[in-house]
């Protein structure tokens, strides 16, 4: 598989690459935020891996525009700000996971086979969904008249995992737990804002939204009739 490691840790980096390079995937280097969000936006890669302090833009940054450019690659943060709000905020971001230096090299290579994994076991099928259609292993809605959006992956699975339980409202820590892997409460909107930008992409204006609110519960997918 094909790697972008972004980290301005010289040593670090050689240490990562030797394990990576070792675990046969190919890895592409940068010290530089800005050069590493070049490269992700111009180059096909099946895994991001970024340090969140570094020269040029911020890892935060950096995935920040992947996102608003409908980058949807998944993306690993690598980085020694372990706090809760950084980790948060990380997410919140777009971002796939997030791993605390130091780590062993061993977890590092699982959280990259998790990510590819989740990638490349979206299932075979398309799920209608009113008027879309969900092409889960591409991580695309789709319209008859082949009008399109791309999802990020955690949209993809957040998505999925509503549509597995059509009618039955599901909790935040619920959603945290089995979408974000957080079993604690991050005491920030990490699911509204994902719910927000899915119902941007999903819904048709003028009618119903699928993704209904159950205040003071979660949100409950509902198909239109």
């Amino acid at each position: 598989m094909r790697l972008l490691l972004a980290e301005d840790d010289p040593e670090l980096t050689r240490q990562v690459v030797a394990c990576l390079e070792k675990a046969g995937h190919e890895v592409a280097c940068y010290e530089r935020g800005d050069e590493a969000l070049a490269a992700a936006v111009q180059k096909a890669f099946d895994v991001v891996i970024l340090d969140v302090n570094m020269p040029g833009m911020n890892g935060f940054q950096v995935v920040e525009e992947m996102r608003a450019k409908e980058e949807i690659v998944p993306v690993i943060f690598l980085t020694a700000r372990d706090g809760v709000v950084d980790r948060v905020r990380g997410l919140t971001a777009g971002g796939d996971d997030y791993l605390t230096k130091p780590f062993a090299m061993e977890e590092l290579l699982a959280r990259i086979d998790v990510q590819l994994r989740r990638a490349q076991q979206s299932g075979t099928g398309q799920r209608r969904i009113g008027e879309w259609f969900l092409d889960t292993r591409q991580r695309r809605l789709r319209k008859a008249n082949g009008e399109g959006v791309d999802l990020q992956p955690r949209e993809c699975a957040l998505l999925e995992l509503l549509l597995d339980h059509p009618g039955r409202t599901l909790t935040k820590k619920f959603l945290l737990d089995k979408v974000w892997n957080i079993r604690f409460d991050p005491g920030t909107n990490v699911v509204d804002a994902m719910v927000c930008r899915l119902r941007r992409k999903l819904d048709v204006p003028g009618h119903t939204t699928s993704i209904q609110t159950v205040r003071g519960k979660g949100y409950v997918f509902k198909a239109a009739p």
